[in-house]
């Protein structure tokens, strides 16, 4: 009788406190994504999605930043950096994608969703979470410069009528409202079912040390 063949080894089964948290993530997710559904619109949660997509906002980034006057502090200290920020984003959340492969969520349908490569098929971290939250970061490091252009006659116009000529209280209430869309379009991408909470958490951090890190690098080579 023939030596038979061995048969293939399973994998090391997950240590018990990382198998833990991974439960205890999978369902605190369901139960956020099935507590939501009924009452979450869709159609928002589609577009919230379709406002962070890469295809959608480097190509306007890239248009802002071009059609932006040389001479706009905005250019170099708010638009270049949402640029660069995007590339490096992109660049390392598919790197740690390919490196942890996480699936998305069994428990909701993804047909809809269009990956921009393959690996944005896996689920952590979240390049929406990331994303918005490097915007959030670079928009609140841009202060001082939003509030340097406000000289423009149709902006100042507004500020003026809106909030009564105090440039500071405008600026802020714009930053309020990217973070408030940036931190509700992380809690749809758990609603709408695509991503698990522990991948939006580390992609919003990862976003908002991107941002950081932009930053740093962009004055190093002398271009803030």
């Amino acid at each position: 009788m023939g030596q038979g063949h061995e048969p293939p080894e399973s994998p090391p089964a997950a240590p018990p406190l990382l198998r833990r948290i991974h439960d205890l993530d999978n369902a605190v997710s369901f139960f956020i994504h099935t507590l939501t559904r009924p009452i979450a619109p869709k159609p928002l949660l589609r577009f919230l999605e379709l406002l962070a997509d890469f295809r959608f906002f480097f190509p306007v980034s890239l248009a802002l930043f071009l059609a932006a006057p040389s001479s706009s502090p905005l250019r170099s200290s708010l638009l270049l950096p949402l640029l660069l920020c995007s590339l490096i984003d992109l660049l390392f959340i598919a790197l740690i994608k390919f490196l942890v492969r996480r699936s998305r969520p069994s428990y909701a349908n993804h047909s809809q969703y269009n990956a921009v490569v393959s690996v944005d098929n896996f689920s952590f971290p979240s390049g929406h979470s990331s994303r918005v939250c490097f915007v959030a970061s670079v928009v609140s490091l841009s202060r001082p410069s939003l509030l340097a252009d406000l000289h423009h006659p149709r902006v100042a116009f507004l500020v003026n009528r809106w909030f009564g000529g105090d440039q500071a209280l405008a600026v802020d209430i714009l930053i309020a409202a990217v973070w408030a869309w940036a931190v509700t379009t992380v809690i749809s991408r758990v609603a709408l079912g695509r991503h698990y909470v522990i991948d939006v958490f580390f992609g919003a951090c990862f976003g908002v040390l991107e941002a950081f890190f932009t930053f740093r690098l962009l004055e190093f080579r002398g271009l803030l």
